[in-house]
């Protein structure tokens, strides 16, 4: 807990400069997806004898009011780039009012006006997304920035319509600075050219981790041990996980079979579908994607190797062999967890204040994900795919401002958004427990980004593991045979763009 040490210390002393802002935390409604020139707000920088923040090495720049494109997904998730672009139903003032603070930071900082121009870009409209920038390429010279869902601006790369991050006219972007996941960009470099970034500047980041939730009724119920006391002793594992789902089950409903619809069902020790089967996959240590020594995309061998094997099988026999847990077609383990009938849960952290506490009375720990096995080091952490990739168009007319502009968003969102997001909101008003508040700390610094995830539009998709536990199948080395054959088959057109 010791390289935590800094962090917590300075968050307290953010707390401090921001609680008076929690107090008015209410609800705000939707917005519109037009396109909107951002009106600036007041700057919100605190001195820098009192920031306990790290300060960007940004110069005092002017571009004399000059008007940057900033091409954003309109479907985004949660409000990223002001409180209007996006389909979130409802945010607090708090976030809201940070937002438009950083738009306003950030055009008073370097002497711009941002328009915000929203297009469609979500997982359905992945392709026209794409088809828009294409045709805007030579043409529409309305936007230098792309701000879009990471899988869409990943096509995009794979298109071969983005400009190299690590050129020498994108010099105000500092990849070292603790506002850029770092491992994001490791990962995301190739042969010396990076085609998108991420980290505090997108809010959705925050959103998107995976957690484990854990009903402390049902907890405390079965005398069960807090999983809390496990993360920090190295022993919250896929065994004990599955342990402690087990004499959980009752037929609730007294159909004599175990049932969970979403308007009724049993209470169980494990609800899961569909996407939600992530956690498992990369908390086993296993990527799709690796790389040779050359710095080459290879299919990673702990695609198919024994862990994930394994994991395949304690799975399905948990889901589909014993009535321990269920495995359902659609998203219903939200509801009923809410409905405190099921010991655990894994979603995206969102579902914290989007879900529990706006719907339900249910009380709850938050632990990470667990990990394989106690030899393991570190608990993992994969994010959700509906979060921000920041880019700039292979055509852009100023890279350099456009680098400057994402650099001082990046910044901005480390002292603005974060802290409001993720310490006062996620660590603070919508966990019942300050051990809850320390496990979001390891949640969040065990992040890891995989390439073949990233970038599965143009390789395999992300189904094979999903599939393999939808339909129970237990031959999971030849399922995963298979697909690694294809994968090798489709990196090398993805390599292209790397050349």
């Amino acid at each position: 807990m010791k390289k935590h040490l800094a962090q917590i210390m300075a968050v307290a002393v953010a707390l401090l400069l921001l609680v008076s802002s929690l107090v008015a935390c209410t609800e705000k409604g939707d917005g519109s997806d037009t396109t909107t020139a951002v009106p600036a707000a007041a700057s919100s920088d605190t001195p820098e004898s009192s920031s306990p923040y790290v300060e960007d090495d940004l110069p005092e720049l002017n571009y004399n009011g000059q008007k940057l494109g900033v091409l954003v997904w309109s479907d985004v998730e949660h409000f990223e780039f002001n409180d209007e672009i996006g389909v979130e139903k409802n945010v607090s003032d708090l976030v809201a009012s940070k937002l438009l603070s950083r738009i306003g930071t950030v055009q008073k900082r370097l002497g711009v006006e941002i328009e915000f121009i929203p297009v469609p870009g979500n997982a359905g409209n992945l392709e026209s997304w794409n088809s828009y920038i294409e045709k805007a390429l030579g043409v529409d010279k309305s936007f230098d920035v792309i701000a879009g869902y990471s899988l869409s601006v990943a096509k995009n790369a794979a298109s071969g319509y983005l400009y190299n991050l690590l050129d020498k006219e994108c010099h105000y972007l500092n990849f070292e600075k603790p506002w850029w996941s770092q491992l994001l960009v490791k990962e995301a470099t190739v042969n010396g050219k990076l085609y998108f970034a991420s980290g505090d500047i997108s809010r959705n980041a925050l959103e998107m981790m995976y957690v484990c939730f854990v009903n402390t009724g049902l907890m405390g119920e079965y005398s069960l041990q807090n999983p809390q006391n496990l993360v920090t002793s190295g022993d919250w594992t896929y065994d004990e996980f599955i342990s402690m789902c087990k004499g959980v089950y009752k037929d609730l409903d007294g159909s004599g079979t175990k049932t969970c619809t979403s308007t009724t069902g049993d209470q169980f020790g494990y609800v899961t579908s569909g996407i939600h089967m992530d956690p498992w996959f990369y908390g086993s240590g296993a990527t799709i994607c690796d790389k040779d020594a050359d710095g080459n995309l290879i299919p990673a061998d702990s695609f198919s190797g024994e862990r994930v094997m394994n994991t395949v099988t304690k799975l399905n026999s948990l889901l589909w062999d014993t009535d321990d847990g269920i495995y359902t077609s659609k998203v219903y383990h939200q509801r009923a967890f809410g409905e405190g009938r099921v010991l655990f849960m894994m979603d995206r952290a969102r579902v914290s204040h989007k879900v529990l506490k706006a719907e339900y009375e249910v009380d709850y720990l938050v632990v990470p994900c667990p990990k394989y096995d106690k030899d393991q080091e570190n608990y993992v952490t994969v994010m959700g795919n509906p979060f921000t990739l920041y880019a700039i168009r292979k055509d852009a007319s100023d890279p350099e401002l456009a680098s400057a502009f994402i650099e001082c968003m990046a910044s901005e969102g480390y002292r603005q958004i974060t802290p409001a997001v993720f310490e006062l909101q996620l660590k603070t008003r919508y966990v019942d427990d300050p051990v809850s508040s320390q496990m979001y700390d390891i949640i969040r610094s065990n992040l890891t980004y995989d390439l073949g995830r990233i970038f599965c539009n143009p390789l395999i998709g992300q189904d094979t593991f999903r599939n393999a536990i939808k339909n129970n199948n237990p031959n999971w080395s030849t399922y995963a045979n298979t697909a690694v054959k294809l994968l090798k088959n489709k990196i090398p057109a993805l390599m292209e763009i790397y050349k």
